[in-house]
């Protein structure tokens, strides 16, 4: 008989405590700002351009590619940039994909990659890309070495980030 006591004082109870909260409007919760987490500004772009070889690679070539720049608060940029190079002067030059990665400042980056000619020839890169413009060097595992200097249609680094917009208060 206790334990029918006991259960019913708790049913009771039960009842009359959602009973006396119905209704009641409960506040939505505050969620922060949708932020990247490292603080980035993340881009990635087509791009055409043109480059003047120097060297075992003397040609002028057509450049379509992609790359992906992230530009965090204090205008650091890494990314990377992958390209198919054109010989467009017919010299016989092979067309080459080239795959770099891109580290510096939104200004100017250093870019350092390997490259791989369609006739199977691969060769290293280093060079450096601004807003526009691009140079560098190759130097191919056969001993060929070349330079380039152009332009490109991928223009500015995106700019720093926002600062995180102020958090609002909830609703009254």
């Amino acid at each position: 008989m206790k334990m029918i006591r006991l259960f019913a004082s708790f049913l009771g109870a039960t009842v009359l405590a959602t009973h006396g909260v119905a209704g009641t409007a409960v506040p939505p919760p505050v969620t922060p700002p949708a932020v990247n987490s490292a603080g980035s500004n993340d881009d990635t772009s087509l791009f055409v351009g043109l480059n003047w070889g120097i060297g075992s690679r003397a040609t002028l070539e057509g450049i379509v590619g992609v790359v992906h720049s992230s530009v965090d608060r204090d205008g650091d940029v890494e990314g990377g940039r992958l390209s198919v190079h054109f010989d467009l002067l017919g010299r016989e030059v092979a067309p080459n994909v080239r795959l770099t990665g891109i580290l510096g400042d939104d200004d100017i980056a250093a870019e350092a990659g390997l490259g791989l000619g369609f006739d199977g020839t691969p060769f290293g890169i280093l060079g450096g890309i601004g807003n526009y413009y691009n140079f560098g060097g190759t130097l191919g595992f056969d001993g060929t070495v070349g330079g380039y200097i152009g332009t490109h249609s991928y223009g500015e680094f995106d700019d720093k980030p926002d600062a995180p917009a102020p958090v609002l208060p909830p609703p009254t």
